[in-house]
């Protein structure tokens, strides 16, 4: 089997890729732009007519013979639900629908994933700090905030977080306190590098401190990223 076949099965929807064109309440919205298509799911943006709206598509094709189609839609409904509890969040991309029966349609927010170099501020991530606490309110923990991609600076210049795939809502709350304590460090953590250059090093170190949690969920991501560069070459 050749590298671009063994690539082809490990893409959420296979050769197909996502759809040219979606229909939301009978309009018609047209492909614009492809943001990703991993193993997990296909993220593009559409547009009709100055609205703009974001497709993700979770897992449909088969990882070779075993069929998968059945997590995907797992998973979109666990978006879905999670999208729900925070729908009036300012800060969090509303919720327009599901679509068939392993996607789901939500607000575009214009902005740039969050970098070291992104020119932002304390103020920046005083809303920030804000945004997750009205989520932990919701009894929801973000948990993917170890990738910084994952908050977006708006064109506004506010934070917003827009990937809620594992976010956490579970009955144990010895577990969800866990996770929001990650929630809350990884806040730090990306404070400390966009910012340390303008932070005292007093400061610096109150930033610092891992939960052992994070160290745990560090330590069980290394045999997946080591496979996973193995397959794809990322």
């Amino acid at each position: 089997m050749n590298e671009l076949l063994i690539r082809e099965y490990l893409r959420a929807l296979g050769r197909k890729g996502l759809p040219e064109q979606i229909v939301l309440c009978g309009r018609p919205y047209r492909l614009e732009r492809r943001f990703k298509h991993n193993s997990v799911s296909a993220v593009g943006l559409y547009a009709a007519d100055g609205d703009r709206v974001v497709l993700k598509c979770y897992r449909r094709a088969p990882a070779l013979v075993v069929p998968m189609e059945w997590a995907g839609r797992m998973m979109a409904a666990h978006e879905a639900a999670m999208l729900r509890r925070v729908w009036d969040v300012p800060g969090v991309p509303r919720l327009r629908g599901r679509y068939g029966r392993t996607g789901l349609v939500r607000d575009y927010v214009p902005g740039r994933p969050l970098t070291r170099r992104s020119p932002v501020g304390r103020e920046f991530f005083r809303r920030l700090r804000g945004l997750l606490q009205e989520v932990h309110r919701r009894g929801m923990a973000y948990v993917d905030l170890e990738k910084a991609e994952n908050v977006l600076v708006g064109e506004d210049g506010r934070p917003y977080l827009i990937d809620f795939q594992v976010a956490f809502a579970g009955r144990s709350r010895w577990l969800l306190r866990r996770m929001q304590e990650a929630d809350d460090y990884h806040v730090r953590k990306h404070m400390r590098r966009v910012m340390r250059a303008r932070l005292a090093p007093e400061e610096v170190r109150e930033l610092k401190g891992r939960p052992w949690v994070v160290r745990l969920s560090n330590l069980m991501n290394v045999p997946y990223m080591r496979l996973r560069r193995l397959l794809t070459g990322k």
